[in-house]
């Protein structure tokens, strides 16, 4: 159960700044975390109330020069929070601790919360989701009018199932140890490779915002005290990587699993296109909570390194019973409080969830319109995809796409008229 405990050969050689934020550093962390959950940012009173929240940027307190000043993150307590632990928060990188080294304090804390939700949520689900291999349906095959389409799209896509692929990722240069060149094994999208890779290089965490963060000081974010001590730590989630020089190179290191139907957004005639790519990177704790992707698309999410554990629910499953709300429970809070829920023997049937425990090189099938969350066991790199299929429901999809993305939508009823005029035709019959 240690929090933060240095090894003496690294005591030694190691400097305060490289294993502790600065004040830069600081500042980027306490960004990020005031845009992600701002509902969390609290401001010390005197007033008997003792503590309120911030309605905008100008009312909250100016972060502490070195330690973590947003204690919501911490406020569900998953992790337990030891008097040292809680003086350590306040250190950094310029602190008087650190003019020796062998004055750093190494901290300890117990974490009876997380460690019984590792224990339950590490071992495979009473009833295993089903699991195919990708090569086995990536076959073409014919259907309506001689058109063509893959078996997993008619078996799967059709259905609106969740699965397991497995073999999606054995040509990526992105798995780790997928691959050798000129006899070297590939080292793949390890957290510790990308660090190496992009450290100078800012990286996004929604798509609601866009604060950023270098990667080196989100390294230096996930294994301080503050990272292994939030509730929920901060994860990447940018859709915008691979679009500029520096990332560019990430495009060719994967590929979208041949599996899959046709992405029938990429039929727009314009290049841009609501978000749908992401890569993802987060520390155990960390998590996407109760969604329902946008759009009615369907998604695939590849692990490269870690695991995730998932729930995924049956559309008809009422919101309410399950907790999706805005703002979004964070996912290894909704387990602590809502997995027995939802597993217990009286559960309706009807809504009975999906569970997955997803490992490295796995792929996991989201079928669209069904609620689901994700959370990370441990530090975890993964790459996912959102895409359009017409064996969804495409006329609820056009008309949300017109609704939600008109500009987007009328480049896209363009490219249905010079490629699929079978589904341009069915537009025609569609009021908004």
């Amino acid at each position: 159960n240690t929090v933060m405990s240095i090894p003496l050969p690294q005591l030694i050689s190691t400097k305060a700044w490289e294993i502790f934020l600065d004040h830069d550093e600081r500042w980027e962390v306490y960004r990020v975390k005031a845009k992600e959950r701002p509902h969390l940012l609290l401001q010390l009173s005197t007033s008997v109330e003792g503590e309120k929240a911030c309605d905008d940027d100008e009312d909250c307190p100016v972060p502490l020069t070195d330690g973590c000043d947003i204690p919501g993150w911490r406020r569900e307590c998953v992790m337990d929070i030891s008097p040292d632990v809680q003086s350590a928060l306040n250190l950094g990188a310029s602190s008087f601790y650190f003019r020796r080294n062998r004055q750093w304090p190494l901290v300890k804390s117990s974490s009876i919360c997380w460690d019984q939700m590792m224990s339950t949520l590490s071992r495979p689900p009473l009833v295993l989701p089903p699991t195919i291999l990708c090569e086995e349906f990536a076959e073409q095959i014919e259907w309506e009018g001689g058109k063509r389409t893959t078996k997993f799209a008619w078996e799967w896509e059709r259905r609106n199932r969740p699965v397991v692929i497995e073999n999606c990722t054995n040509s990526w240069k992105a798995m780790p140890g997928s691959r050798t060149v000129h006899g070297k094994e590939q080292r793949g999208w390890t957290f510790d490779q990308l660090v190496k890779r992009f450290r100078d290089v800012s990286w996004r965490f929604s798509d609601n915002h866009g604060e950023t963060m270098y990667l080196s000081t989100y390294s230096k974010y996930v294994r301080s005290v503050e990272g292994l001590t939030d509730d929920s730590p901060l994860a990447v989630y940018d859709a915008e990587f691979g679009d500029d020089e520096a990332t560019a190179v990430l495009l060719d290191e994967y590929s979208v699993p041949p599996c899959f139907s046709q992405d029938l957004f990429e039929l727009a005639l314009s290049k841009k296109r609501p978000p749908y790519k992401w890569i993802l990177i987060g520390p155990a704790r960390s998590g996407t909570g109760l969604h329902i992707d946008p759009l009615w698309t369907n998604a695939w999410v590849t692990v490269l390194q870690g695991s995730k554990r998932w729930m995924l629910f049956p559309k008809e499953t009422p919101p309410v019973e399950i907790g999706m709300q805005e703002p979004q429970i964070p996912s290894v809070i909704w387990f602590r409080d809502y997995y027995d829920k939802v597993t217990a023997k009286d559960w309706p049937i009807e809504w009975k969830p999906v569970e997955v425990l997803q490992q490295a090189g796995e792929t996991v099938f989201v079928p669209n319109g069904w609620p689901h969350l994700v959370l990370n066991l441990q530090l975890t790199v993964a790459v996912t995809h959102n895409y359009a299929s017409e064996f969804g429901p495409f006329k609820r999809m056009w008309k949300e796409v017109m609704t939600e993305e008109q500009e987007f939508g009328q480049a896209w009823l363009d490219g249905l008229k010079n490629s699929r005029r079978d589904l341009w035709d069915a537009v025609q019959s569609y009021s908004l």
